[in-house]
């Protein structure tokens, strides 16, 4: 082997190969052919039947040059007089020579090469140019399913229509060594020639998607050459082929043949193939889904359904959803499920309202996989379903007929209560002390429509779910278009709706502090607030959200006039966590509580001080009373665990804490001959102190001194 060829081979690593896309193990076609040298033929169907285009790629050459002297440049070529003969069906077709193909390039790097002795040298830097030449083969006239076979001829390396060095791809996956020609719908143009190729239909699949594995279908085939034996095999995504059948053509040249679909063979489109001595091979176009059956198989309104689905995905969520192509191809939603660990789920939803009497189709649609089951409607019978519905509730008999809001859903009254037909589509019952919280909320109309009874233009609308019980303490929920009922033994019903809801659902529902409402909500507040009440306190929205308001800090709240007080409405939740207290937010200051001090106010300048000093954290702790007011000149004070911020008009808000502070109280604190303190106590050498209206006090080394 020359120098050249083995330098060549030294930087094959560096060459990008997955552009070409290589048939891997292929033998060289010469002894400068890399391993794996190979020519890819991408199918693409074309707008009218029979016609398309095959889009030829190979890589027809490589040069390599490097700056150090020692090292041998490369400068090759692929087959340059070459030619692809593509065959499909009755039909060949011979490319131009491979040189005379459309070129494109790519660049890369080396860092080795080969002297002029063979002998490897390192470290080197080399610049790589990859060739590629490109061809396009168009086609008409074929039938779909026709096989496409690709040869190379070359007589320079003493090849003729050699096999194994062309492969092709598809619309639908990488078929090595062959393709077929893609799935049309209709027969060739009439300016087409009659084809001599051989007709294979398959039956209708058990799904407008297709067939699952295990799936049965017929393969019919005519046309073909009479007595011969015919093979059926079935060609998968994976790019196996298993056979599945197989029959002796008769007289007139027919057969049918019915197959299953093979298991493991994964899923997506793949090949039904037929081969018969004496006729062209032909395929057909076959869809391979996931499973789903349902049980039953028809009902009508209100019906339940169980489904089943297999080969799905580990933990793939799945979307349920009624298919009716027969009318315009829509889906109605029945609810999501995720498949085991076996890909197997089970699911049992109800049939919606509003469907059309005759075949639909069942749908599982999961992020990987999907499948269809049929499912016959039967003509709607409101009267019938709702009886089923009630009977399953226990609700006893009918005391009316169907009727209807005058929003125009239907319902039916029986004696323990009713079934009605939610905005779902589906039926709800409604029953003892949750339907009459839902018919109690609904508005009542004035004048000429008193008499109208609208639950859609309520609060809630209409139900979603049946009553779902389980809960704490023996409670029950009902879900609505716009929120929820609640129930329980100890509070009754009431209504969970809109921000109060969502709050009371990030406190835990029951389970949380709140436990159960007591109330409904109760507007008319300031500014257009609007509270509930729960067993453990209240929800309170207004334009700062909705906010719990809770224990210790909700009483000191109630004491200074909740809302209409000088805190206003609250702006947080409680915050815990500050040396053992929580506090809360108002649109006017805060309410902080601790164990040992309870829960108290704090607004204004005097809090704006306290924060400065650094809240619970500063000398001060936490505050042990509220303001108070009353003083001389309009003074105010509040007491804290480790002294007092006190406030004038006329000084403004400062501590008074420690030794000067207990000197200041002997003194007479504002009424003394001091006054108000006017700055906050601050250092000195040896000590501290602070200034007053009237003087001055300072902590020198223990020592206090008034001046």
């Amino acid at each position: 082997m020359s120098a050249r060829i083995r330098a060549f081979f030294a930087v094959l690593a560096g060459i990008a190969l997955v552009s070409v896309g290589l048939v891997t193990g292929a033998a060289p076609a010469s002894a400068a052919d890399p391993n794996g040298w190979g020519i890819t033929g991408g199918i693409s169907p074309v707008r009218n039947n029979g016609t398309g285009t095959i889009d030829y790629r190979v890589w027809v050459g490589v040069t390599v040059t490097y700056t150090d002297p020692r090292c041998v440049p490369i400068s090759l070529s692929f087959h340059p007089k070459g030619v692809v003969n593509t065959t499909i069906g009755a039909s060949t077709y011979t490319s131009p020579p491979l040189s005379q193909w459309a070129t494109t390039t790519d660049s890369g790097t080396s860092s080795s090469c080969h002297d002029s002795a063979g002998n490897l040298v390192t470290g080197v830097t080399g610049k790589r140019t990859g060739i590629y030449g490109e061809w396009t083969l168009d086609y008409s006239c074929q039938l779909s399913g026709l096989s496409i076979n690709g040869t190379l001829t070359d007589p320079d390396a003493g090849l003729t229509d050699a096999a194994g060095f062309v492969r092709y791809t598809d619309p639908f996956y990488l078929i090595p060594g062959s393709g077929v020609v893609p799935d049309y719908q209709g027969a060739l143009p009439a300016s087409c020639p009659a084809s001599p190729a051989p007709g294979l239909t398959l039956s209708t699949p058990p799904s407008p998607l297709g067939a699952p594995a295990g799936g049965s279908l017929t393969v019919t085939g005519t046309g073909y050459a009479p007595g011969a034996a015919a093979t059926i095999a079935f060609n998968t995504s994976s790019f196996s082929a298993t056979t599945v059948g197989s029959a002796t053509i008769r007289p007139d040249g027919t057969f049918a043949v019915d197959i299953t679909v093979p298991a493991g063979g994964g899923q997506g489109p793949c090949w039904v193939t037929v081969s018969s001595s004496g006729s062209l091979t032909r395929s057909v176009l076959l869809y391979v889904t996931a499973g789903l059956s349902a049980s039953p198989t028809s009902g009508g309104f209100g019906s339940s359904i169980t489904l089943t689905g297999w080969d799905f995905q580990a933990g793939e969520s799945i979307d349920l959803a009624l298919h009716t192509p027969e009318y315009g191809g829509g889906y109605r939603d029945l609810g999501q499920t995720t498949a085991r660990a076996d890909g197997t789920f089970t699911y049992t939803t109800s049939l919606p309202g509003g469907t059309p009497a005759g075949l639909t189709w069942l749908a599982a649609w999961g992020s990987h996989h999907n499948a269809e089951a049929p499912f016959t409607v039967v003509q709607r019978d409101d009267a019938q379903a709702m009886d089923t519905k009630a009977a399953a509730w226990g609700l006893g008999a009918a005391t009316g007929p169907v009727s209807t809001f005058s929003d125009g859903w239907p319902y039916r009254t029986y004696q323990r209560g009713a079934v009605v037909y939610g905005s779902s589509d589906r039926l709800y019952v409604s029953r003892g002390a949750i339907r009459s919280e839902w018919l109690a909320v609904i508005p009542v109309q004035a004048g000429v429509f008193k008499s109208l009874v609208l639950p859609r233009s309520g609060p809630l609308g209409y139900p979603t779910t049946d009553e779902v019980a389980g809960l704490k303490d023996g409670g029950v929920y009902q879900l609505y278009d716009r929120g929820a009922i609640v129930w329980s033994p100890a509070t009754g019903a009431h209504t969970s709706t809109g921000a109060i809801r969502a709050r009371y659902s990030q406190l835990g529902y029951e389970n949380g502090v709140l436990g159960y409402p007591t109330t409904d909500e109760a507007g008319g507040l300031k500014d257009g607030g609007v509270y509930q009440l729960y067993q453990g306190g209240a929800i309170v929205w207004s334009g700062t959200g909705a906010h719990a308001s809770l224990g210790g800090i909700r009483a000191e709240w109630g004491r200074l006039g909740y809302e209409n007080g000088v805190l206003g409405y609250p702006t947080g939740e409680e915050t815990g966590g500050l040396k053992g207290g929580v506090y809360q937010m108002y649109q006017g200051g805060a309410i902080v509580w601790s164990p040992a001090t309870g829960a108290h106010a704090s607004t204004g300048a005097i809090r704006t001080r306290y924060g400065q000093l650094g809240y619970e954290t500063s000398v001060l702790g936490y505050p042990t009373s509220d303001e108070t007011a009353g003083l001389k000149d309009g003074g105010v004070y509040q007491m804290y665990q480790g002294g007092a911020i006190v406030w004038s008009p006329a000084t403004g808000a400062h501590e008074s804490t420690g030794p000067i502070r207990a000197r200041y109280a002997q003194l007479g604190f504002e009424n003394g001959r001091l006054g108000y303190p006017t700055s906050n106590v601050y250092a000195i050498p040896n000590g501290t102190a602070q200034n007053f209206q009237g003087g001055k006090i300072t902590n020198v080394n223990g020592t206090i001194t008034v001046s």
